[in-house]
């Protein structure tokens, strides 16, 4: 009995512990489809979500320093990596919501420029309306998106530019010019063993490299058409490099530009392709450890 008692009372917490709102919205266009999945620490406990505002003070209403946006693959669900314990960890050191989507358009528009890769047509929209439904609205947004996730992830920070306080773009096949007015961080990644997207990743990253935008590449060894767990780590120490700049936490660690072929820390190139910005010096090591020439 007394065991039957811990099993339930451990169900019982893991379950709180991973709880994930789903916010159903109307289907418009060619959107077939459309869920905002939240994730907060104030889901799990009470307490939590005001221990954030105090600790972090009242930069936003729901006292969070950012929110993270999950972008997941074709017509795909983020509702994995929210109920994640390593991302909620993360999110719960660093003050941030946790959201994802489940957004589905017809294959045949996704080829065509359609559909809720471009987010201006519609997709945006319904993930600003999914995060004011949540109290979230307004807060500095970070996304990270993988295969049909970084074309929205892409998109929407080339929408909203301002919104938008960092981003990741892992794997794509194709893109649009990046607008002059997105200013923002980003991490330009692909695996080398990932085809033709490998050539489309690099020609985005250079691309916004020669408007001087302050971007790093992330050259994955032997790395295929997948997630990767060891990427997840460093997005996850990118950002929090972003926010703590942002922030003026880093003052005496100020961003440098890092070579992409000898990987050394090279001298100011505002606009040279083949170099990356870092948001601090103390994430060049670890920045060499996953990039491979």
């Amino acid at each position: 009995m007394v065991r039957l008692w811990l099993f339930l009372v451990v169900c019982s917490v893991c379950s709180l512990a991973a709880e994930v709102e789903t916010i159903v919205l109307p289907a418009r266009g060619d959107i077939l489809r459309a869920e905002v999945l939240v994730w907060r620490a104030g889901n799990s406990d009470g307490g939590l979500e005001e221990k954030a505002t105090e600790r972090l003070g009242r930069r936003s209403l729901p006292g969070y320093r950012g929110v993270l946006v999950f972008c997941p693959g074709q017509n795909g669900s983020s509702e994995g990596a929210l109920r994640s314990k390593v991302w909620q960890d993360f999110a719960e050191r660093e003050g941030l919501a946790l959201v994802g989507f489940r957004f589905v358009s017809a294959d045949e528009d996704l080829k065509n420029g359609k559909g809720y890769f471009v987010a201006s047509r519609g997709a945006g929209e319904l993930l600003e309306a999914g995060l004011r439904k949540a109290g979230l609205g307004g807060v500095p947004l970070f996304l990270y998106g993988f295969s049909g996730g970084a074309h929205f992830a892409m998109s929407f920070a080339a929408w909203r530019p301002e919104h938008v306080t960092g981003f990741c773009a892992y794997s794509f096949a194709w893109w649009s010019p990046p607008p002059e007015k997105l200013q923002c961080p980003a991490l330009i990644v692909c695996g080398q063993a990932d085809g033709v997207r490998y050539g489309s990743t690099l020609s985005y990253f250079q691309a916004g490299r020669k408007q001087g935008k302050p971007w790093a590449w992330v050259s994955l060894k032997e790395t295929a058409h997948a997630t990767s767990a060891e990427l997840d780590g460093f997005v996850r120490e990118y950002f929090s490099s972003v926010m703590n700049s942002r922030e003026g936490k880093q003052l005496e660690s100020a961003s440098i530009l890092a070579d992409n072929t000898t990987e050394k820390v090279v001298k100011e190139r505002t606009d040279d392709v083949s170099s990356s910005v870092l948001p601090c010096a103390d994430l060049w090591p670890k920045w060499r450890e996953i990039h491979h020439p």
